[in-house]
């Protein structure tokens, strides 16, 4: 069989890919732009992807292919349905950075709440050695807060959303859940409505997967239900909060700031809205997409991947 991988750069040197236990041919590529995706994928029969796109016009060109493996959870970058005709398998990858993610939500809440970007930057800037002060403060800035006895709403009832909800609840947080597909409870709990989750939260915290109906799903009608006082947190797609509608809401104190690890363009232009708002912004935390990118994470991610390929590999011999 021939593994064509398409951007193996998506994930660190430092993982190692098993080698799959059956007679194949491996070729992988750091990155792979659309024009060369069908190309590369000519002769494949199993192609891994983690963000190229496979749609329609990919598949059209690609007669052998049998199975994609997606090293991601999301499958938003394939076209499913068209897969479906063409009895082409798609297999995604879960559970293997449940606690990552959860872990660097609650980073980017504490990261936010202790006003930890002002403070290391007027460090940088000399301000506390200047101050003659054991404590220094900045006066412009919100006081430093505490997550505990805050409201954390979830959008979303997942594993991350649940993991997200353990480490909220160590805190003393209060949690509830608003559920995009339609659950009515998790964990015991019951699931509200997103617009009474937005005005009774303190931090939202986004965990659900992007789809037709979650995008833009935070858009500016939503912000304006939150607190001015409230945080928004988002590890799961960037096209699940309207980042226009973001930056306007936090430049004019519709509400107090945002921590982000996905944008709606990976990565972001220098020059883009969100890079030149947040830069120098106290009140706005980007992170590059890494919530995911534990070393464990992704051997795990890696590991997975490879026994999925040798199950499909036993049961559908090319």
């Amino acid at each position: 069989m021939n593994i064509v991988f398409l951007d193996r750069a998506t994930l660190g040197p430092s993982v190692k890919f098993p080698k799959p236990r059956f007679a194949h041919c491996w070729t992988e590529y750091p990155q792979t732009s659309p024009t060369q995706t069908s190309e590369r994928l000519q002769a494949a029969h199993i192609a891994i992807t983690n963000k190229v796109v496979i749609d329609e016009a990919v598949l059209n060109n690609c007669p052998h292919l049998k199975y994609i493996a997606v090293a991601a959870t999301g499958t938003n970058v394939i076209d499913v349905d068209a897969c479906q005709a063409r009895n082409v398998v798609v297999a995604n990858v879960t559970d293997y950075a449940t606690q990552d993610v959860a872990e660097h939500a609650l980073m980017l809440m504490l990261t936010l709440c202790k006003q930890l970007k002002a403070y290391q930057q007027a460090i940088g800037e000399g301000e506390w050695q200047k101050s003659g002060q054991f404590c220094f403060f900045l006066d412009q800035m919100p006081a430093i807060g505490s997550l505990h006895g805050k409201t954390l709403g979830l959008i979303g009832t997942g594993n991350i959303a649940r993991a997200t909800a353990r480490l909220a609840t160590a805190l003393g947080m209060e949690v509830q859940y608003y559920s995009p597909s339609g659950r009515t409870e998790v964990g015991g709990g019951r699931c509200i409505i997103l617009s009474h989750l937005l005005k009774t939260s303190d931090i939202v915290s986004v965990h659900c997967p992007l789809t037709d109906s979650t995008q833009h799903l935070i858009g500016a009608d939503e912000l304006e239900i939150m607190k001015p006082s409230a945080l928004l947190v988002n590890t799961a797609r960037g096209p699940i909060v309207d980042i226009d509608a973001l930056i306007h809401a936090i430049n004019t104190g519709v509400i107090a700031g945002a921590g982000l690890d996905v944008l709606p363009q990976e990565p972001p232009a220098q020059d883009s809205p969100i890079m030149q708002a947040a830069i120098n912004n106290p009140r706005m935390v980007i992170t590059p997409h890494t919530a995911w990118a534990s070393h464990n994470a992704m051997q795990t991610l890696a590991n997975q991947l490879i026994t999925k390929i040798e199950h499909f590999a036993a049961l559908s011999p090319c």
